[in-house]
């Protein structure tokens, strides 16, 4: 998970350089503007980082971001999905069609007129 790994950098980052706002986490080359909001977003999520109000700062400024002590929760592995087969077993349909005996084999040939 691209986003995961990308707020246990800010994490990282953060800890020698906090508190930081998003641009200054960008400003600094570690991640890109996208990634770095993502990345923080994330970690707010998961109350990993909080905002701090600088003393003096207007409504329009940007809120830094600093590390809170908790932890980033471990990656989950993706549930396996619904599958094709597993379907097909619902419907009870064989994932492998079953060999059927054939008493005879029949062949039949159309002749036009004309042709012998």
């Amino acid at each position: 998970m691209k986003v995961h790994t990308n707020a246990g950098m800010v994490m990282e980052w953060l800890r020698t350089h906090q508190p930081a706002t998003v641009v200054q986490i960008s400003a600094s080359g570690l991640l890109k503007a996208r990634a770095a909001a993502d990345a923080v977003k994330y970690g707010m999520r998961h109350r990993v980082f909080e905002e701090v109000k600088r003393p003096g700062a207007g409504p329009n400024d940007r809120p830094s971001i600093q590390l809170t002590g908790a932890a980033l929760p471990a990656v989950r592995k993706p549930a396996s999905g619904p599958s094709f087969e597993g379907l097909l077993t619902a419907w009870g349909i064989a994932p492998v069609p079953p060999q059927l005996q054939c008493r005879a084999t029949l062949k039949h040939q159309l002749a036009f007129e004309g042709e012998e």
